[in-house]
């Protein structure tokens, strides 16, 4: 669909382009190369569009063990239409100090895709979290197109901050990026503490050569502007702050200065050169997210040009304004942002009630308009949270800040979505960040020489198996082999690759959900089976997280009372999450139909297994002669297929019970092989084949009959007394187990009445009332159903979406629930 920029803008460009090219003009002439630079420019943005992606979460902060539910949005091009580049999408969590947790490949379709995160493999360590999500494409263009947020987690420990020292980092940015002597231009400025955050700072600017001062002060999160200022030819100068001194960039004696001014409804490019004679020119040329909206010559009157041009022809985002000389270099640059008002939305959040009691149904109506008050199509993710746990931060990221701004300039943006709130002062810090924090985040030097560009990776439409080929005997690479491989127990949709002269083989668009076996045969190009067959490891080509996460500002005084809510809002986290993960536990193993916490009936099980048991319905269970998937896999990948389990050579073995422990740390789970406690030595030991039935044990009525050895789970194995299994292998044959996308879970949410009697003993303690990863709105509006909890509090809700013609958005609206 074309956006309704497009025509009137390439309507202008293509005919500047053609007058400019064919032109008997000499400026024409001169300016051919600065031609051709924005037509390679142009044919940049459209072989490789770029993705952007944002990720809603359900809140803002967790209790360490709660699920992380979230929803992603990926977009691509200029005008944020659902990407169909890419069809995987990785997101992570990395605990305090860097490391990852965890790595979840998530399934894109048409730009969307929703999953949950854990912390089951993390170390409970206190401080902030990051997430961050990306595709294999996304990592071609730059850190910025990396989606990351920092989210608060409630540990055992509290919260701590990092040092807090006296030391900052500031620097000084001229706007377009350079001083000339002479020239009058503005200064941005901006200082960073030892936390990372912005520093607010005050000091003096000096010249080593003059008595010259002049004093200066930060206006928002360190950063501050130096208006009007004029360098004097000679001049040296440094800021002092504190008694430290920072350097200034030079003064340089000639050069291109480029200033812009925007009113309401125009920008003023002003344009100062040292080096250009009256009537030679400059091509300026504008975009927003790689789509030209404005080209023009800028013609110089005693070394002065200036450009006015009306903001109706951007749509919202960044406008990069860059000036090229007649080789087609860069001569300066400038970023500014343009709020289109035609791209104004108005999301209406309508409730049924004015308040409502406990487990009381909650009717939402959604809708969203244009700036005419028409309705318009869009997709959106919804959350509805106990917003007096911790306050709303109405600055955080969020798919606006993320989508108009994140993705344009370099680094971390403290509190990005203030700059898109109603705060009188947003457009003018905005202005600041972009002076200071502004970059080309479109590297010219890349798109001068689009026949040199090396990519990191192509785009993903499914996953990637690769590995070797050689001799059995010497271990040489062999060339031209043949590899045979399927996917899955029953080894159906057969393929065929050959190898490289590397002995390197790929298998790629592999589709695979969940976990599953790849097998694999390979011959020699005679036909022999004397082969060894190496295969790399999985997602070995994607980077590993080398940021820094910050700490928090300042560290919140740990009196008796703060302590004291913190056990009380773990405890009702427990709770809550323990009827989470049944629900999602009856989702993965194929139990789930329309489940209610009254429970069901228990499976056939072992005399054993069925009298440990306790409860309404049965814990997790495999039996290896009813399941053929699980009986083909090796045996601790079988237990890792078992929801809340995780078991490996290396870290021995997790179980998963209910709600992590603050701590972070919990004894060793108890082992029982043939009713004999066990260790994990032993249970690494069996193979498949041995094994008949192995129970898991998680909930804490279960727990209850192992007393205190089975706090940290419980696991039970049956064996096939004598039975064994061969060990035989099979030449020029391997199995693996590859991992494809996440499996999807279902949020859980009791609908009282319909599935849960309303009078249910249970507590229902939920903090996120409700999260509906993807809704579609139609013209005529969307309403949502949802239940209240047993908690008396101040509810938010908060819907972040994106319209079918690509404008993002975000809403929130409170409501009270009442005793």
């Amino acid at each position: 669909m074309r956006n309704r920029y497009q025509g009137a803008t390439l309507l202008l460009i293509s005919f500047f382009l053609f007058t400019l090219t064919l032109s008997d003009n000499i400026l024409a002439q001169e300016h051919r190369k600065s031609v051709e630079f924005i037509q390679s420019f142009n044919t940049f943005q459209e072989e490789l569009p770029r993705e952007r992606i944002y990720l809603h979460t359900d809140r803002q902060w967790y209790v360490f063990g709660d699920r992380i539910w979230f929803s992603a949005y990926v977009v691509a091009g200029s005008y944020r239409l659902p990407s169909a580049i890419s069809s995987v999408l990785y997101v992570e969590l990395i605990e305090p100090d860097g490391t990852m947790v965890q790595r979840y490949p998530i399934e894109l379709k048409s730009g969307r895709g929703a999953g949950s995160l854990t912390f089951d493999r993390a170390k409970g360590l206190p401080g902030k979290y990051k997430i961050r999500a990306y595709t294999a494409w996304s990592l071609n263009f730059g850190e910025s197109h990396e989606f990351t947020s920092e989210i608060d987690v409630v540990t055992e420990s509290g919260i701590v901050s990092v040092s807090q020292g006296n030391e900052i980092d500031l620097q000084f940015m001229p706007e377009s990026g350079y001083l000339i002597d002479g020239l009058t231009t503005n200064i941005g400025f901006k200082a960073i503490g030892e936390d990372g955050y912005g520093a607010q700072v005050s000091g003096v600017i000096r010249d080593e050569n003059s008595d010259f001062e002049l004093f200066f002060s930060s206006e928002h999160l360190g950063m501050g502007l130096i208006e009007e200022f004029t360098p004097e030819p000679g001049a040296s100068y440094f800021a002092e702050v504190n008694g430290s001194r920072y350097e200034i960039p030079e003064v340089r004696g000639s050069g291109v200065i480029l200033n812009v001014q925007q009113s309401h409804s125009q920008y003023l490019v002003d344009i100062q050169s040292k080096r250009i004679d009256t009537g030679e020119s400059l091509l300026l040329f504008a975009h927003v997210r790689g789509e030209v909206f404005y080209a023009s010559l800028v013609l110089f009157d005693n070394g002065h040009g200036e450009a006015i041009i009306p903001k109706e022809l951007f749509s919202t985002g960044v406008v990069h304004f860059t000036l090229l000389d007649p080789n087609g270099h860069p001569a300066a640059e400038r970023l500014a942002f343009n709020k289109s008002e035609v791209d104004h939305l108005e999301i209406d959040l309508e409730l049924n009630k004015e308040s409502y009691t406990l487990r009381d149904e909650t009717i939402l109506t959604m809708s969203v308009k244009d700036f005419e008050s028409n309705n318009l199509p869009a997709r959106l993710s919804l959350s509805v949270f106990d917003d007096s746990i911790r306050k709303y931060d109405e600055y955080y990221t969020n798919i606006n800040s993320r989508l108009n701004l994140e993705t344009e300039i370099k680094g971390d943006i403290e509190d990005p979505g203030f700059y898109f709130s109603d705060h009188e002062q947003a457009d003018r810090y905005l202005d600041i960040l972009l002076l200071t924090q502004g970059w080309r985040a479109y590297d010219m030097e890349m798109i001068a020489d689009l026949e040199e560009l090396t990519l990191f990776s192509l785009p993903e439409t499914g996953f990637t198996v690769s590995g070797y080929v050689k001799s059995g005997f010497r271990g040489r690479p062999l060339e031209e082999a043949t590899v045979v491989f399927s996917i899955g127990a029953t080894e159906e949709d057969v393929q065929l690759s050959t190898t490289d002269a590397d002995g390197r083989f790929i298998l790629d668009d592999l589709q695979i959900n969940g976990a599953d076996l790849i097998n694999i045969r390979a011959n020699d190009a005679s036909g022999g089976d004397k082969v060894r067959i190496e295969l790399e490891e999985q997602f070995s080509n994607l980077p590993e997280y080398s940021g820094t996460i910050r700490g928090y500002k300042s560290k919140p005084v740990e009196d008796e009372e703060s302590v004291i809510t913190r056990e009380k809002l773990s405890n009702r986290a427990e709770s809550a999450q323990m009827d989470l993960e049944r629900f999602v536990n009856a989702q993965m193993v194929g139990e789930l139909d329309e489940i209610t916490i009254t429970g069901e009936q228990l499976r056939e099980a072992d005399d054993m297994e069925q009298n440990l048991r306790f409860g309404e319905r049965a814990s997790q269970r495999i039996d290896f002669d009813e399941n053929e998937i699980m009986s083909s896999l090796p045996f601790l990948q079988a237990l890792n297929q078992m929801p809340g389990v995780i078991a490996s050579r290396i870290n021995g073995l997790q179980i998963r019970t209910g709600f992590t422990n603050l701590q972070g740390g919990l004894p060793s789970p108890l082992i029982i092989i043939d009713d004999i406690e066990s260790d994990f030595s032993h249970l690494a030991s069996l193979s498949t084949m041995d094994v008949k039935t192995v129970n898991v044990f998680r909930r804490s009525a279960e727990l209850g009959f192992f007393g205190a050895r089975g706090a940290a789970g419980v696991i039970t194995v049956r064996t096939r007394r004598g039975l064994g299994a061969s060990t035989d292998n099979i030449r020029g044959y391997i199995t693996a187990r590859v991992n494809g996308y996440y499996p999807p879970t279902q949020f859980y949410a009791p609908r009282y009445g319909l599935t849960v009697p309303r009078d249910i003993e249970q507590a229902d303690n939920r903090i996120t009332l409700h999260w509906d990863d993807d809704v579609k709105i139609s013209t005529n509006g969307q309403n949502v159903r949802f239940w209240t909890n047993d908690v008396p509090s101040t509810y938010r809700i908060v819907v972040q979406g994106i319209t079918i013609n690509g404008l993002p958005f975000l809403a929130t609206k409170t409501f009270s629930v009442q005793q």
